[in-house]
């Protein structure tokens, strides 16, 4: 059952109404995570998960404490309240916190679907029927799942402010197999009707099926194609090491003492913008309940912005651009909505444009090397290939790679067109003298 917004107000009012000293804030999360999980070909497991809870801070002399429960009843609600109470006293030192705001508004984000949010199990194996019919034609095995997700997240506090807002998604993810070789694909949208299960399937199956084989590349700089899901991993890694203003407050940031310079090629642009019409994830309010605001962080390769919560807005005399994490936290804020803008080339018209080089699918298991150049490592997974001549010729084992992620985003000499990565808007890229260290035996 979802909870309304009227229902997500009262129980967020009764919470905050067993407070009696301080101030006080409330987050309210209900998650409902229905999920059919593929192997060999059939549906090993349908579950559904469903948890509400709520979190209650207590700000008593400058110090914070914080708890949270699943039970909503008065007498949870009341031990909750002594629970976080207790936990701020603990607390020896004083805390730098910033103020609870009061009512705020916020622009809407019609993010909850009926078809996606109360998909039943059948429209899921249905989803699998397809996918599996196309695989064994070509006689290979998948795994992966289809998942389902409602979310309703709300804040209230005791200067007055109440958020409320629901969202929900439907993806597809599958991987087929062919001994130790894997190709992958993936989807994720707000409509049921946006998902294609044929075609995610037909493209994890042609990766896997022209993946058999593979070669052993030498260690080294190529060109490469990366598609949407490997270009989330660069932009994942920038959000918390360089464009959170926390992070360049404190010189660790690549951005620390170089806003309004150069640092990016003139092709490079990006922002965060949780009102993209093409992001499926994202929400109207940050975790202090401040309204998100577009933020332009990287214009034509100049550092241009970053992302401000109310304590390092205050401490930059700025205000907050509605990127908060719940307080207190030693992280900062965080964008949340990268938005990476493309052009109008084709993932083909890449491939067929390149004399030599590497098509990859995604990267894993990716570490921070260097945190504020910043250099990250990681590897390539489950469909990785070399082109030659314009044309995909084979599949490569997968490699290891050591990358500048300015450097990379120097190098950057084709964007492709943007699509949704759930809480990205990202293009295909193709780019430059890509460092690669090691490879696999697989």
């Amino acid at each position: 059952m979802l909870i309304d917004k009227n229902q997500a107000q009262e129980i967020c009012k009764k919470a905050l109404s067993f407070v009696k000293e301080g101030q006080a804030e409330v987050l309210l999360n209900q998650t409902v995570s229905p999920l059919t999980r593929i192997a060999n070909n059939t549906i090993h497991q349908n579950v559904e998960t469903s948890d509400s809870n709520i979190s209650l801070r207590v700000d008593l002399d400058n110090r914070s404490g914080r708890a949270t429960t699943n039970q909503f009843d008065d007498e949870s609600l009341k031990k909750l309240a002594r629970r976080a109470l207790e936990a701020g006293q603990a607390i020896i030192s004083k805390q730098e916190l910033p103020p609870l705001m009061g009512p705020q508004k916020y622009k809407e984000i019609p993010a909850l679907d009926q078809s996606s949010a109360f998909m039943e199990p059948e429209q899921r194996a249905e989803m699998v029927l397809k996918a599996v019919n196309l695989a064994k034609q070509e006689k290979v095995e998948l795994a992966g799942l289809v998942n389902n997700t409602l979310q309703v997240n709300a804040m209230a506090n005791s200067n007055g402010l109440f958020a409320y807002h629901n969202i929900s998604t439907l993806r597809m993810e599958i991987t087929a197999r062919s001994g130790i070789t894997a190709g992958r694909s993936a989807q994720i949208v707000r409509k049921a009707s946006e998902l294609d299960p044929e075609k995610v399937a037909s493209i994890a199956i042609q990766k896997c099926l022209g993946g058999l084989d593979p070669r052993a590349l030498e260690p080294g700089d190529y060109t490469v194609i990366l598609e949407p899901e490997a270009v989330t991993t660069p932009l994942m890694f920038l959000s918390y090491l360089a464009f959170g203003s926390l992070s360049v407050q404190e010189n660790l940031s690549c951005l620390s003492g170089k806003m309004g310079q150069k640092l990016m090629g003139d092709n490079i642009t990006i922002s965060d913008d949780a009102y993209h019409p093409l992001m499926v994830w994202a929400e109207p309010f940050d975790y202090e309940g401040m309204p998100r605001r577009r933020v332009s962080l990287i214009e034509k390769g100049i550092a241009k912005g970053l992302v401000y919560d109310l304590k390092t807005a205050a401490k930059d005399k700025t205000e907050t651009t509605g990127h908060g994490l719940p307080q207190p936290n030693t992280y900062g804020p965080m964008p949340s909505n990268l938005v990476l803008e493309g052009g109008s080339a084709s993932l083909e018209d890449m491939i067929k444009s390149t004399k030599r080089g590497v098509l990859v699918t995604r990267f894993w298991y990716n570490r921070v090397v260097d945190r504020k150049i910043p250099i990250i490592t990681g590897m390539t997974r489950d469909g990785t290939f070399l082109i030659e001549d314009g044309k995909i010729s084979c599949g490569v084992k997968n490699m290891r790679y050591n990358q500048d992620l300015v450097e990379f985003f120097n190098n950057v000499e084709t964007l492709g067109v943007p699509g949704s990565q759930e809480n990205m808007v990202v293009p295909p890229l193709k780019v430059n003298n890509f460092h690669f260290t090691g490879l696999t035996e697989a």
